[in-house]
């Protein structure tokens, strides 16, 4: 319970001093501009694509945006587009008919959501160990307390910055769409925010993982972003041996230690494969800072 407490108070500081040094306002600002940017350029393109599509396969025009996408679901050639794109018949089976807006949000968020966990949070451990910090907190706490209480608290806020986006993100498409955008899609586009939260925090775990073994801040970011940029690479690379014989066939099963690996899980409907995808993208998190930290636990701070 002393080690619960630690942790606590260690987060709660983590928000304190983001709100003195008005680094949480940057947070929140970068994750609802990205939020509602993305949401007004695709609402725009939306209209556009809407238009040509149903041009060419004769649908009828409609003034407000989403409703013809909506019709489109229900064309074969449509459904054959999208299973390719999702190269996932249980996955295409889950969003076929959902709102067009809701999942070009999901796809944004999932998309920027890890690039700027590492910007936000991958040198908060850098900072300290670079200014010292670390041994006043050190001397009062553990260090696996301290270390589990920045990143439980980076987590929250990460967090709380996805849910306003997705509350920005809903206001522009409410503003734009009007009738096309229904109340319940507050509800998913929320749901979406909650999802690409969990798909944040192996990135989280890696970048601040990274973080224990530099002073510098700025080498800490570039590290994460490096790390980031080598998980999505290795993961396209890996599938390209999945149909492959011998030693080469084992290869893809390295690719269940990447974040993107069980990135589809979250975007599945059914509670089994969404809790095995959250389960193994949560154990990843803890994974990669832990192994981190073990480096930071052996050496003076």
């Amino acid at each position: 319970m002393n080690s619960l407490r630690q942790m606590w108070r260690v987060a709660c500081y983590e928000w304190f001093d983001a709100l003195r040094s008005r680094r949480a306002l940057v947070v929140l600002l970068l994750y609802m501009a990205a939020a509602l940017c993305n949401m007004h350029w695709s609402i725009n393109l939306l209209h556009k694509l809407e238009s040509e599509l149903a041009t060419v396969l004769q649908l009828p025009q409609s003034e407000s945006t989403g409703v013809v996408s909506t019709a489109l679901w229900k064309s074969k050639p449509f459904q054959r587009i999208m299973r390719q794109m999702t190269q996932n018949d249980a996955v295409l089976q889950d969003i076929t008919g959902k709102h067009p807006v809701e999942l070009i949000y999901a796809w944004f968020a999932f998309f920027y959501t890890p690039l700027l966990v590492v910007l936000v949070a991958g040198n908060r451990i850098a900072e300290d160990l670079g200014s010292g910090t670390v041994r006043y907190m050190i001397f009062r706490i553990s260090r696996a307390s301290w270390t589990l209480g920045k990143f439980l608290g980076q987590t929250l806020m990460i967090g709380f910055a996805l849910i306003l986006s997705g509350v920005a993100a809903y206001a522009v498409a409410r503003y734009r769409l009007a009738e096309s955008a229904p109340p319940g899609l507050f509800a998913n586009m929320l749901q979406w925010s909650a999802r690409a939260w969990i798909f944040s925090i192996p990135y989280l775990g890696l970048a601040m993982g990274l973080s224990h073994l530099t002073r510098s801040a700025s080498k800490a970011t570039v590290m994460g972003i490096i790390a980031i940029t080598f998980c999505f690479v290795a993961t396209i690379l890996l599938r390209h041996f999945a149909a492959d014989t011998g030693w080469r066939a084992y290869l893809p099963h390295f690719g269940m230690l990447l974040p993107d690996a069980h990135k589809m899980c979250l975007w599945r409907s059914s509670p089994a494969p969404l809790a095995t995808g959250s389960v193994y993208l949560l154990t990843l998190g803890f994974c990669y800072l832990l192994t981190g930290y073990a480096f930071f636990r052996k050496r003076d701070a």
